[in-house]
């Protein structure tokens, strides 16, 4: 009898650590994970095995890591991660499993590292990298992944240093 209170108390912990299981094994509805203490570290949801709609990450004490969005098993809209100490770290839009559309990267303490945006799951336009007082560092431009055109680069105390440019990749 003991045994079989054991058995039913693992199987109930583990099927709330791998979210609802059909008879196929085939992740659907709401899942959950928990880490060995028991503080939930996933919470999302599956469609027939695939990821769908909205996943939450936490680190082992509790800690937002992340969260994104979903859509067939691939990266959609907004993705979010967290820097350890609860700032955002990143922001970064996807587009069927491709980066697509603007983006930001942050320092620790929360200011704008970098900015910019993709298209097609390549950096395409400009991109401004940031001292972390603020000011700019580098603007680069970008085409479909490809340095060309204008570049800047910026002291930290915001005067031009130096301007260049870039055809298909090459310094001019």
């Amino acid at each position: 009898m003991r045994n079989i209170i054991i058995l039913l108390s693992i199987s109930s912990f583990l099927g709330c650590n791998q979210g609802n299981i059909n008879n196929n094994e085939i992740l659907n509805g709401q899942f959950v994970e928990k880490n060995k203490d028991g503080l939930i570290t996933i919470v999302g949801h599956f469609e027939n095995g695939k990821k769908n709609g909205q996943f939450i990450y936490f680190d082992n004490k509790g800690k937002l890591e992340a969260q994104e969005n979903w859509n067939n098993d691939e990266l959609h809209d907004l993705q979010i991660t967290v820097h350890n100490t609860g700032k955002i770290k990143n922001s970064i839009n996807y587009n069927n499993g491709l980066k697509n559309g603007p983006y930001k990267k942050f320092y620790k303490t929360g200011k704008l590292q970098e900015s910019g945006s993709y298209l097609n799951g390549e950096k395409n336009g400009q991109i401004i990298w940031y001292f972390d007082n603020g000011e700019k560092n580098i603007l680069y431009t970008y085409e479909n992944g490809i340095l060309n055109g204008q570049t800047q680069t910026f002291s930290k105390d915001g005067a031009l240093i130096d301007e260049g440019s870039y055809k298909n990749g090459i310094k001019l």
